[in-house]
């Protein structure tokens, strides 16, 4: 019983922190500054004397290209940018009505972005193998499928909620 009662307090508590959009608003503060440390990193990729050289010089001793790294990163960072992007608009609808088309495309739209990045990761480890390359491969494709299963729910609640407002 006391178990019990624990949990109805969390679900409680849980429950008015999100009713403050407290969470909400903390997880889009997060990923604004996850998009402006990979933006950062993008940026002084390419800035000589930025300790990337070193990084890449350490990475490329034993048979990977430098220049080839660098292509990597660089797509690396645009498609983690543009699911980040997807994630703050989907993240402004929280609040209001999540249930709308625009996110639906949204989900399908991160789903073939984390695809994609999932198959360079992939491509990456046939050409360079590294246990960190197929982890990043391994959940990128896992995230995608994720996100793509997200897009085929909130279809279907978008079509529910379209279908309710119609009876009413």
């Amino acid at each position: 019983m006391l178990q019990y009662l624990q949990e109805s307090d969390f679900i409680r508590r849980y429950c008015s922190f999100m009713k403050a959009k407290l969470l909400p608003r903390i997880t889009e503060a997060m990923l604004y500054l996850l998009a402006a440390f990979v933006l950062l990193c993008a940026v002084t990729l390419y800035i000589p004397g930025s300790g990337w050289d070193q990084i890449i010089a350490a990475y490329c001793q034993t048979d990977s290209d430098p220049v080839a790294l660098r292509v990597f990163l660089t797509a690396a960072a645009v498609f983690a940018l543009g699911i980040l992007f997807e994630l703050l608009l989907v993240m402004r609808t929280v609040s209001t009505d999540p249930f709308v088309q625009r996110n639906v495309h949204a989900f399908v739209r991160m789903g073939i972005a984390a695809e994609l990045a999932g198959a360079m990761f992939t491509v990456r480890c046939a050409a360079y193998f590294t246990p960190m390359t197929a982890v990043c491969a391994i959940v990128m494709l896992l995230a995608g499928l994720f996100a793509l299963v997200l897009a085929g729910v909130f279809r279907r609640a978008v079509a529910f909620k379209l279908e309710n407002d119609l009876t009413i």
